[in-house]
């Protein structure tokens, strides 16, 4: 298990280089005890039984079941140093909504991931033959009477011990982890395993504060005389009076891993000339260059994009369980505004259960990749191993938008820059290739910049275009622009705050409506819904925990944010992280820090409290 830890440290370096050397092996000591609980708890019965048991068939059987055990706790572990490279942290309770994405993961597992799967195999095979000959050897000799007695209550004591970890008070937790109030060390510390089990049943930790305490400061934050809060019985239900702007129809492009840090136009580093089509759209268009993701997963963003809330630390997503409270959806407020609605992705149709959660949205017709015909020019052997290439899709939006009653509100979701980074041609590789590392992330990009060139050219012909808003944005961020392999594209580039991970673009196209600027109000995806009702000017009662970007009136701009076992705040004074027990980041002073805590508890509480009394929305 330290042998795991010690591969994270050498695949992720720079993660961890704000830890002072006592703040490291602190981590470290917190780590080892963290895989002694971890061992402990799922090797006390088997050690408990293997005292007593004499049958030397019966002993191999135990022994073999301990194996796999503990090898499936090595996989994962090891697995979630992989997964880390998406993240950025240790994988916790999403594991069990991954059964979704079968077809990526067996995709993954069996392309880029392939030496690491049958290394898996074969050792797995190895490990468990051997433990399955060792506990098949008959004992020469057994303990009995007293001496078993006494050795079984010392071994139950030391197990004990082990899995609580903690001589007084709590049992050691997740939150006990951190050596030091830093995220790096928390990271080091915690396993992949330990994450997932300690997680798999959320207790209910959204009692930061009072609910009425909490709904009058998130009350007072959001306040905005453009849209008022009109009910007491459902508090965060805003309502949006119709006027008589145009009924402008509305195309949304939702792109797989656009994290800003690596676009030209958006990035504070370098910029590689990956994303040129991109810059011009940001450079014609409204630029948003201060934007974040609410989540680090694609259905975290969807779900946010849809019903303009964060999913809250221990709840379900969007079609998995949150559509049980009663929520407002983009979509549905489109149809009841008269809109004609459409969603559709590049991935496969059931993928992150988009079909189910656009319909729950309101988006009439849904399409995945199987119903797209294959119009980009592919190369021999360059098919995908699940969806299709962004170009296929966006051709085929293009075309049923042209078959669309106006006005019309349209969603697509791109798939060529997951990894792995399959892509139709060489000629899009500038870089040396690679399924899974950054320089194939980097060629995905200059793809799906090209596929995103040849869309927007050919709709610019279509009659409805110039009624057409058109709004790009990404579903998370991606990676570490100063990665190991990153670095070398910029050697003289300085690593920016953590917080630049959940930074993405968001442009809103519309050379006829709107002229072009850069807009550097804080913003994020719970922001998109009231944005979109406000540029249309439809009539509304909503509730999200974002505001429209164009409401000069908002009392106090945030973004709330979650990641695994933390939760999160930006305001325009700094940003924090906290992992319900302690502040684990923060960019402000004590002061400050203070009064982004209060802000952060409060929304957490007002959204979870509301949710779990089905007092979110009428």
């Amino acid at each position: 298990m330290m042998g795991i830890r010690f591969t994270l440290l050498n695949f992720y370096p720079e993660d961890f280089l704000d830890l002072t050397p006592h703040e490291f092996y602190t981590s470290l000591f917190m780590g080892f005890r963290v895989d002694m609980i971890t061992l402990f708890t799922f090797s006390a019965l088997f050690i408990l039984l293997l005292l007593f048991v004499k049958k030397t068939q019966t002993r191999a059987i135990i022994g073999l079941i301990w194996a796999a055990v503990l090898n499936t706790i090595f996989i994962l572990s090891f697995s979630d140093v992989l997964y880390y490279d998406y993240i950025h942290r240790h994988i916790s309770n999403e594991i069990f909504n991954l059964g979704e994405d079968w077809d990526i993961i067996i995709g993954m597992a069996f392309g880029s991931m392939l030496f690491y799967t049958l290394a898996a195999l074969f050792l797995s095979a190895a490990f468990l033959y051997g433990v399955y000959k060792i506990f098949a050897h008959e004992l020469d000799d057994c303990i009995s009477g007293k001496k078993l007695l006494v050795t079984a209550f010392l071994v139950t004591a030391l197990l004990f011990l082990g899995i609580r970890n903690n001589l007084g008070g709590k049992s050691f937790g997740s939150s006990d982890a951190y050596a030091v109030n830093k995220v790096s060390s928390g990271n080091l510390a915690l396993n992949g395993f330990f994450t997932i089990y300690r997680t798999a049943k959320q207790s209910n930790k959204h009692t930061l504060m009072k609910l009425d305490k909490a709904l009058t400061i998130t009350q007072e934050a959001m306040h905005s005389q453009n849209a008022p809060f009109i009910d007491k019985e459902y508090p965060l239900v805003r309502a949006y009076s119709a006027n008589e702007k145009p009924k402008y129809n509305v195309v949304i492009v939702l792109l797989e891993s656009f994290g800003a840090e690596h676009l030209d136009g958006f990035t504070h580093y370098k910029e590689l000339g990956v994303t040129p089509y991109f810059k011009k759209l940001s450079n014609e268009g409204l630029k948003f260059t201060n934007f974040y993701s609410n989540g680090y997963r694609s259905i975290f963003g969807i779900t946010s994009i849809f019903t303009g809330l964060t999913i809250p630390y221990g709840f379900q997503y969007l079609g998995k369980g949150l559509e049980l409270s009663k929520l407002s959806y983009l979509g549905k407020v489109a149809q009841e505004n008269g809109y004609s609605t459409l969603a559709m992705q590049a991935g496969n149709k059931r993928s992150y259960r988009v079909d189910a959660v656009s319909t729950l949205a309101g988006f009439s017709e849904y399409y995945g990749a199987e119903d797209m015909p294959n119009v980009e020019t592919v190369d021999e052997g360059r098919t995908p191993l699940t969806g299709t290439y962004d170009f296929n899709m966006l051709d085929f939006y293009h075309k049923k938008l042209n078959a669309m009653k106006e006005p019309f509100m349209g969603f697509a979701f791109t798939d060529t820059t997951h990894s792995d980074f399959y892509l139709p041609s060489a000629r899009f590789e500038r870089y040396p290739h690679d399924l899974k590392n950054y320089n194939g992330s980097l060629n995905a990009y200059i793809y799906t910049d090209n596929a995103i060139e040849r869309f927007m050219e050919s709709v610019k012909n279509e009659p409805w275009f110039e009624r057409t808003i058109f709004i790009f944005t990404s579903d998370h961020g991606s990676g570490d622009a100063l990665n190991p392999i990153a670095r070398e594209h910029r050697p003289d580039d300085k690593a920016l705050a953590s917080i630049e991970h959940f930074r993405i673009p968001l442009i809103i196209y519309a050379p006829k409506i709107f002229k072009p600027e850069v807009i550097e109000t804080l913003g994020s995806h719970n922001d998109i819904f009231p944005t979109i009702i406000d540029m249309l000017g439809l009539k509304a009662e909503i509730s999200t925990m974002g505001s429209s970007l164009f409401d000069k009136d908002i009392q106090k701009r945030f973004v709330y944010f979650f990641a695994g076992n933390l939760i999160g705040l930006i305001t325009d004074g700094g940003y924090i992280k906290y992992n319900f027990k302690n502040i684990v980041e923060s960019s402000t002073d004590t002061n400050k820090t203070q009064e982004l805590k209060e802000l952060l508890f409060a929304v957490d509480t007002a959204e979870a409290g509301l949710l779990q009394k089905n007092k979110w929305a009428k």
